[in-house]
């Protein structure tokens, strides 16, 4: 197809569920045969009549055929407890029909026949049959694939958009007939994490439509299904947003004097920087002075708490001076707060974008991975997760700081950004160092992307004003060990 010919997009019947939708490419392509699978409990019975309620609410005639698994008086009574459910709809334009009777007394073949009489009777736009893995298992095993694909003729032959349900394993999926036959294919997984459960979708398969790869998340709420993509890099051969900005200055202050003359005049615009450091070195004061700063500047900020809840960091701020209330009532900071336990990532990025658009944010700060990193499913999936969000943040013209907790207090360690330095521009090292009996702080710009800085390590202290950076420890070697000694030149 060439540039000159408009592409052709099939009609669709849309869930319902916005953001599931935009994977669908508006929804299921309609006269399509789908299959909804999943193991018991997944989901798939809630996804569906949401659909269906939805389909409805558009003026569209539906039929919902349940079999041995939902019978229709168990089906309605479950369906009541969600917020989608509208009683009108059941007498208007949704029919249930019971096959289950059919099917145990008659087998299959009579229970297809029925399905296909009143599929002929309403003639509807959306057919759904709930389970049929369980009228495919009374066929006999020589029957099966002859049974599919002549019930695959008689639904062409409907002009609806079909939905068979089914609790299918992953080796069912991928040697069963009804397979074979979709134009798509959607799996829903219950995966356990610890304690917690995590509900995933994928589109395996939409025959003659674009979707969005891989797996996904949701949770069964009482609206139905909350469904949350998976965060993935913007495309960055897409032209900047509208609201991007454009005119910011190339150096965004620190708010840190001593800092910023380290940078010769503040991070990169646009840039991310993760700011590493054991706890209480120093790193949601730099953050928050960060914002500060940004607000006197005209230049509204967001701070991403996972840590420490808003009246913590209000109550943190004040001791140094700073007003975060009269910032916020001003339109000029918003702290967003979500506690890490149970945090689900993707959830959270995808939130917090939104967060960050609806404030016009020009800053951010993120507190912290550490705690972020709790909810990510794997390592990988941590660091494509922050790659995603710096690439977004930088799309958006917001200029970022995250913070990330390292757990040795001294000693060598780590400094290179715990292997984020791949995602992020900047990385500014925080550590403790023991002389005469104390611990005091030393920070040091590993790297700054870009931009000429200051390679030495220096003094920092935290004073009623805030981070001070003090003198570069140039007499001394042996600082990243945390047991610095003096600089001796003729060894």
């Amino acid at each position: 197809m060439n540039s000159q010919t408009p592409s052709l997009k099939l009609p669709r019947i849309a869930t319902g569920i916005e953001r599931l939708d935009a994977i669908f490419d508006g929804g299921f392509p309609a006269q399509s045969v789908n299959v909804i699978a999943g193991e018991p409990g997944a989901g798939k019975t809630v996804l569906i009549l949401q659909t269906v309620f939805e389909a409805a609410r558009q003026g569209k005639k539906c039929i919902y055929f349940t079999t041995l698994s939902e019978p229709a008086v168990k089906l309605i009574r479950f369906m009541q407890l969600f917020e989608f459910f509208d009683a009108a709809l059941l007498q208007e334009h949704i029919v249930l029909a019971d096959l289950g009777s059919v099917l145990r007394t008659q087998g299959a073949e009579a229970a297809l026949a029925m399905l296909t009489a009143r599929v002929e009777e309403h003639d509807p736009e959306l057919v759904v049959v709930d389970s049929f893995k369980a009228i495919q298992d009374r066929v006999e095993p020589e029957r099966r694939r002859t049974f599919v694909y002549d019930l695959a003729v008689t639904m062409t032959s409907w002009g609806a958009t079909t939905l068979l349900i089914g609790e299918y394993t992953e080796s069912e999926i991928i040697t069963l007939p009804e397979f074979a036959i979709a134009d798509g294919i959607v799996q829903l997984r219950a995966a356990r994490s610890d304690l917690n459960t995590i509900r995933e979708l994928e589109v395996r398969k939409l025959r003659g439509s674009s979707f969005v790869t891989g797996t996904h998340f949701f949770d069964i709420v009482a609206a139905g299904i909350d469904f949350v993509p998976r965060v993935r890099a913007p495309d960055l051969s897409l032209s900047p947003p509208s609201n991007s900005n454009t005119s910011t200055p190339t150096r965004s202050s620190t708010g840190t004097p001593g800092l910023d003359s380290i940078l010769r005049g503040g991070w990169p615009a646009n840039s991310a920087t993760v700011v590493v450091g054991g706890t209480g070195t120093g790193k949601t004061i730099l953050g928050l002075k960060f914002l500060v700063e940004g607000a006197r500047l005209g230049q509204p900020g967001v701070f991403l708490a996972l840590e420490e809840a808003p009246d913590q960091l209000r109550a943190t701020a004040r001791g140094f001076g700073w007003d975060l209330e009269a910032l916020e009532k001003a339109g000029l900071l918003v702290i967003y707060h979500i506690p890490p336990i149970e945090i689900s990532t993707d959830r959270f990025l995808l939130e917090a974008r939104a967060v960050v658009e609806a404030s016009g944010a020009r800053r951010v700060v993120l507190d912290s991975l550490t705690s972020l990193a709790l909810g990510a499913i794997s390592d990988k999936r941590f660091m494509e997760l922050i790659y995603a969000l710096t690439k977004h943040l930088r799309r958006a013209g917001v200029t970022s700081q995250m913070n990330l907790e390292v757990s040795e207090l001294l000693g060598t360690g780590q400094i290179s950004g715990h292997g984020l330095s791949f995602a992020v521009d900047n990385v500014l090292y925080i550590r403790y160092v023991e002389a005469r009996g104390r611990l005091n702080r030393a920070m040091t710009v590993i790297k700054a992307r870009g931009i000429e800085h200051a390679t030495e390590l220096y003094e920092m202290t935290i004073t009623k004003d805030g981070v001070q950076i003090g003198r570069a420890l140039s007499d001394l070697q042996g600082v990243l060990t945390g047991l610095p000694s003096p600089f001796k030149p003729d060894q």
